[in-house]
């Protein structure tokens, strides 16, 4: 296995770290894995997960590339006033674009955690040569709505302080206060205020995010885009999803190209080494199925 480090981009200003197979053969004819920045977090990932994601990818055959978006970590800003949703989706094209000409791949997956998800999530649904996309608790609920938001915290919460896997911890910081009671305080009440002001029975609402993600997976379904959601027990995200997503991708579900997994009493950022190996099982399984 050979890492190396390497300046890429229009203006040259991005930096990233090269992880190649051991047998560069190997790699021939298998997409190319590029991991996206998770937030303000340099490359190395949170708890150095894309270092040890990259060379288990590697192991397994894989070219993967793992870069800081500009202006985090070691790339340069940029001199534009390009919003990071744009840049973001052009600076990982700009990815694909140096592997295309460094490596000769044309295919690509992209792996991410958090924010980055959604932007896997988007260059995905804007560039062709994506053929796979994994969302690593993907936040849809900070898209969204405030609704969406609030309902999602609310949910959150709750679950928690029920979840055996997280009980003791969460009980501890209520009762000695260690949490954020601001947002608390602000999502109760916001959707205190919701519900008393409703007049009619609740009905489910659709909400223009989930709409919107589940008209985009449908999409990248019929291209023949394999998409992996994996979720921590727990992440906000995964709240999100069975407040809003659940029912509307029902049906991709029972496909062949969706798959949706969750890694019991892992947390957002996968601390334990024994959640971090959870998750590098499930990737280089369903990773490999994409591989001829």
């Amino acid at each position: 296995m050979k890492e190396h480090a390497l300046r890429f981009g229009a203006s040259g200003s991005l930096i990233g770290v090269i992880t190649d197979p051991p047998k560069a053969d190997v790699a021939r004819g298998r997409p190319a894995i590029i991991l996206l920045g998770a937030g303000l977090v340099h490359h190395v990932g949170p708890h150095r997960l894309y270092v040890k994601l990259a060379r288990t990818l590697a192991q397994q055959g894989f070219v993967v590339l793992r870069f800081d978006f500009s202006g985090i970590g070691d790339s340069g800003v940029r001199r534009d006033n390009l919003p990071l949703e744009r840049s973001a989706v052009a600076e990982t094209q700009e990815a694909m674009d140096w592997l295309s000409a460094a490596r000769k791949i044309d295919r690509f997956v992209l792996m991410a955690v958090c924010s980055g998800a959604g932007f896997s999530f988007r260059t995905a649904c804007a560039d062709r040569r994506v053929v796979g996309v994994s969302l690593i608790n993907a936040a849809g609920h900070r898209w969204g709505t405030s609704e969406e938001l609030n309902r999602t915290l609310m949910h959150h919460y709750l679950r928690m302080l029920g979840s055996s896997s997280f009980r003791g911890k969460n009980l501890r910081k209520l009762f000695t206060l260690d949490f954020d009671r601001r947002t608390i305080l602000r999502a109760t009440g916001a959707r205190m205020t919701a519900l008393l002001g409703r007049r009619t029975p609740a009905v489910k609402k659709e909400t223009p995010e989930a709409v919107q993600v589940a008209a985009a997976l449908e999409s990248l379904m019929a291209r023949g885009v394999r998409v992996l959601i994996v979720y921590s027990e727990g992440d906000e995200g995964l709240d999100y999803y069975q407040l809003f997503l659940r029912d509307k991708l029902g049906a991709l579900l029972s496909s062949a190209g969706l798959d949706l997994t969750i890694v019991g009493g892992a947390n957002h950022t996968f601390t334990l080494l024994s959640h971090q190996r959870d998750l590098f099982g499930i990737l280089g399984r369903w990773v490999g199925q994409i591989a001829p």
